[in-house]
C-alpha cells in the first residue's frame, strides 16, 4: 500500500479494481498522470483508460504487482455464489 508521498508523476503503479456489485476484479497497471490535493489521476498502460482515485483509494493502490493481485483473489474468493440458470414456468 503506498502513501501519498509516495505518488510521482510518471510511476508506475498496480490498481486493484474491485466492482463486487458487477462481478470485477482485476489488477491495472497505471502511470500518474496527475496529483492534486485531493485526487490523483492514473492512466492505464495497456488501453489509456484514466482513473481518477482519491486519497482514501490509497489502500487499492500498490507499488508492486503481487501484492495487488493478492487483495483481488481474496475479494474474489469472498464473492457471492449465483446461480448462473434461470427457471421459468412454461405457458
Amino acid at each position: 500500500m503506498l502513501d501519498k508521498q509516495d505518488l510521482q508523476k510518471h510511476k508506475t503503479v498496480y490498481y486493484a479494481r474491485i466492482v463486487p456489485q458487477t462481478y470485477i476484479y482485476e489488477v491495472r497497471e497505471l502511470i500518474i498522470r496527475t496529483i492534486e490535493d485531493d485526487y490523483f489521476v492514473g492512466t492505464d498502460k495497456h488501453d489509456k483508460h484514466a482513473y481518477l482515485l482519491t486519497y482514501n483509494d490509497l489502500d487499492k493502490v500498490f507499488a508492486k504487482r503481487a501484492d495487488a493481485l493478492s487483495v483481488v483473489k481474496s475479494a474474489e474468493a469472498k464473492k457471492p455464489k449465483v446461480k448462473s440458470e434461470s427457471y421459468y414456468e412454461e405457458y
